[in-house]
């Protein structure tokens, strides 16, 4: 006998990931800047059980505005656009390079450097700047 996940389980398992991240952004400080995004959706679906966010920021990357999540193993880059799918990135933490920031009264940015390509993104909030240094500064958890 097999049994499925009916529809109604996996919007939920959607709904608690969705809880868990807006909890987390109260516990950053950053609720009032990113709680009520589109990425946070997206962003729920691709988590790993038990991953910890240390960091959010949005920025413009590429012409696009773009959510970019720090966690302890990998950075997550979103983008989300009306009726279509969710553009996601994903970039272990062990290949970041030269993480800096740069910060201005309205055009702060923050960059980076993994694979020989360099990551920038413009129009960052000032809040997050120094969070997202810290975040990649976090040792990297022990493999087995």
């Amino acid at each position: 006998m097999m049994v499925g996940i009916a529809r109604g389980d996996k919007v939920a398992e959607s709904r608690q990931g969705v809880r868990e991240i807006k909890q987390r952004m109260q516990e950053l400080y950053v609720y009032d800047l990113y709680g009520f995004r589109t990425e946070t959706k997206a962003l729920a679906s691709v988590l790993y059980p038990y991953e910890t966010i240390n960091c959010f920021a949005t920025g413009i990357h590429k012409g696009k505005r773009r959510m970019l999540v720090v966690t302890y193993y990998r950075i997550i880059i979103i983008s989300t656009a009306f009726g279509s799918p969710a553009d996601i990135v994903s970039i272990n933490r062990e290949k970041i390079q030269n993480p800096t920031y740069t910060k201005r009264f309205f055009t702060s940015s923050i960059s980076f450097e993994a694979d020989g390509t360099k990551y920038e993104f413009a129009m960052v909030s000032r809040r997050v700047l120094e969070m997202f240094i810290w975040a990649l500064e976090q040792t990297l958890p022990i493999r087995n």
